[in-house]
């Protein structure tokens, strides 16, 4: 499954392979906001981040069915 983390500053990434993700995840932090992330906090944001996209998609269908005769 793609993990997908999108950064304030634009920056994405997605990658279906864990180890990548982290990877290109640690580097953008790094190199870009002087950041050092582990494994663990670059996985939990993206798990944040999922959560956070299911709430939006569960809210905006939510919305979509009240609109329905």
């Amino acid at each position: 499954m793609d993990k997908l983390l999108h950064c304030e500053c634009g920056f994405e990434v997605r990658d279906d392979d864990e180890g990548q993700f982290v990877a290109r995840v640690q580097r953008h932090a790094r190199d870009v906001h002087g950041m050092q992330l582990s494994a663990e906090e670059v996985l939990q944001l993206a798990f944040r981040a999922e959560l956070d996209e299911a709430v939006w998609q569960q809210r905006l269908g939510d919305q979509t069915a009240g609109d329905e005769p």
